[in-house]
């Protein structure tokens, strides 16, 4: 019978298992700390292509709070317009014409503003916030996040002023008389006296008072948007700072 032996295995000393050890060991934490090296890049990376997006962000929010201010003060002009007739004969036909003329023109108008704030969205609801590693930084996007939230309370009485508003105008004039040639013509307002459905003062009065209200409103609304505005420069100013934008 044929009998096998077994190869003789090499035994190792302690001090082999040792050297073994501490050559792995090395080879471990190199790989790991080159993996957090790689993580911390793309971490930095993503942060800034978000300051990036945001930066572009706060630019357009600049633009459309300078519109919608504009276009305010242009809205405020012509309440102050309508409300000059409250001092004057409603039965003339040239004032009657004016009521028609600022009141279509002006107490419908809206405009409000609408943060472009598609980035700011992404860093609170999609964990982008975890990127940002700057305390300082991240407080700041913060409070502007409130500061957008607090112009959007103020627009809620600005609008509603301006449903009340109408609400009262419907009750004075005669909304389809651009339909009807007799009253309008060629892109104006005929010579023909324009109605009216309540010449009664107190409604007059009224209807005087909401647009008064409205006019507050409105005025409210414009500096809510001029003192938030200067926040939304400040905030490019410190992330082209810090990022080297």
């Amino acid at each position: 019978m044929e009998v096998h032996h077994h190869p003789e295995v090499e035994k190792k000393g302690i001090k082999e298992y040792l050297l073994e050890g501490l050559m792995i060991f090395p080879a471990v934490t190199m790989g790991f700390i080159a993996e957090n090296v790689r993580e911390n890049r793309t971490n930095r990376e993503k942060e800034k292509e978000y300051i990036i997006s945001l930066v572009n962000n706060l630019q357009e929010d600049t633009t459309l709070l300078r519109y919608a201010i504009s276009d305010n003060q242009h809205k405020i002009t012509g309440l102050d317009s309508l409300l000059s007739l409250s001092y004057k004969n409603l039965s003339e036909p040239a004032t009657r014409k004016l009521l028609y003329k600022y009141s279509t023109n002006y107490i419908s108008f809206y405009s409000a503003f609408f943060s472009s704030d598609a980035t700011l969205l992404q860093l609170k609801n999609s964990g982008g916030l975890q990127y940002i590693k700057r305390g300082h930084v991240a407080d700041s996007i913060a409070k502007y996040d409130q500061v957008i939230r607090g112009i959007y309370a103020a627009e809620k009485p600005y609008s509603k002023a301006i449903d009340d508003a109408m609400d009262a105008l419907s009750e004075l004039i005669v909304f389809n008389v651009q339909g009807d040639t007799a009253y309008y013509k060629n892109g104006s307002y005929t010579n023909k006296t324009l109605p009216l459905l309540d010449a009664n003062p107190q409604k007059i009065k009224l209807f005087f008072n909401k647009i008064s209200y409205e006019r507050g409103w409105t005025q409210n609304y414009i500096n809510n948007l001029e003192e938030r505005r200067p926040f939304a420069f400040r905030l490019i100013e410190l992330l082209k700072k810090e990022y080297n934008l």
